[in-house]
């Protein structure tokens, strides 16, 4: 278990149920005085351990290992001395459950010279102990069953819900891993045909496309393996590689770039913004029509408005089914790192394009 504090608190809770629920109890500690009320509350600590007993050790350590002779074992031993203990620790044993019974008998009988005895074979003798201790034992066992399998079940439930969601966060960081690793390759081709792009027009951008392919590419390589980054890492990232693609754009690009940023102490997921304004660039900009690209990045009380809008002009995409990829991984990674903590809108009316999307990164 690796939340301790709440079962610390949690116990001691359970402890008091069978002391206030008691009909012997009157306000003070004389209930521990009372036999049935020991026996009562030595079994609600032997449930108590047996529950984590059960948790902790017998089903991950045989129950999960397929050792099924040992794991019946351990539940048997622990149902007898579940069963037996609570009587055998207080002063009313197997003998004085009998008692009550054969008490009225005994005040009837006259004094012990005038006693008759009555005839009693070995048979009789027999089948009168054994009726008598087949109650004793019928009322201790199920005096016993009811709250053993209701600690039994609870905690194969508690471990059965733990295990199931042990295999969904493995299966979950499994598949973020895959997502980071098609992602990255995907985002350098496309800033490398724009570096390509500067060297053939022979642009004097080209050295400064080269800074900011360098500290893209530094950024990969550092952050990449981080399941979370520094807001502003992520922010610069992000202008370094609008920078890559404005080198290779001309006048008729209209662009602009707004950012709001009130908390800077914040952090996000990597590379989960890119990819929205790389399919920005390859459909809103085409050097034979007026093209229109617009990136707003707003932060207020924690919650990120990311909207990317752009002009749909560029009909003849080479790449188009790795981005449609690169979108889709982009959507799943939303859906794995920000569970009912995003909502994303997209809008294409075939003319314009447009992504809202609201992170709460608290």
């Amino acid at each position: 278990m690796k939340k301790v504090g709440p079962h610390i608190i949690l116990i001691p809770l359970l402890l008091t149920i069978p002391i206030v629920s008691s009909p012997d109890f009157d306000g003070s500690l004389s209930v521990f005085r009372v036999s049935p009320f020991q026996r009562e509350f030595i079994r609600f600590i032997l449930i108590i351990i047996f529950f984590y007993l059960n948790l902790l050790i017998f089903l991950p350590k045989f129950y999960s290992k397929k050792k099924y002779f040992t794991f019946i074992i351990c539940i048997v031993i622990s149902f007898i001395i579940m069963v037996f203990l609570p009587y055998y620790c207080t002063s009313q044993n197997i003998e004085e459950i009998q008692q009550p019974s054969m008490m009225p008998e005994l005040q009837m009988l006259p004094p012990h010279g005038n006693r008759p005895s009555p005839p009693m074979d070995g048979r009789q003798s027999f089948e009168s102990f054994g009726h008598r201790n087949d109650g004793s034992y019928y009322q201790m066992i199920f005096s016993s069953l009811l709250p053993f399998l209701f600690s039994f079940l609870s905690s194969l439930f508690i471990y059965r819900n733990n295990e199931k969601k042990e295999l969904e966060r493995s299966k979950a960081k499994a598949e973020l891993l895959n997502l980071k690793y098609q992602l990255q390759p995907h985002f350098l081709f496309n800033i490398l045909n724009s570096i390509y792009s500067l060297a053939l027009l022979k642009s004097d951008d080209a050295p400064n496309g080269i800074l900011k392919l360098s500290n893209v590419m530094r950024y990969v390589v550092q952050e990449s393996s981080k399941d979370f980054v520094e807001f502003t890492q992520e922010i610069n990232y992000l202008k370094d590689y609008i920078s890559l693609q404005l080198m290779r754009t001309d006048s008729s690009l209209d662009f602009s770039y707004t950012e709001m940023v009130e908390t800077k102490d914040l952090h996000i997921a990597p590379f989960i913004l890119v990819n929205f304004i790389e399919n920005a660039f390859k459909y809103g900009f085409n050097a034979a029509e007026n093209s229109k690209i617009s990136v707003n990045v707003i932060v207020q009380e924690g919650i990120l408005h990311f909207s990317v809008f752009n002009n749909i002009v560029n009909h003849t995409i080479t790449d188009e089914a790795s981005l449609k990829v690169g979108l889709k991984n982009t959507i799943e990674h939303l859906h794995q790192v920000y569970p009912e903590k995003h909502t994303l809108i997209i809008r294409n009316n075939v003319i314009t394009y447009e992504v809202d999307l609201k992170i709460n990164l608290i």
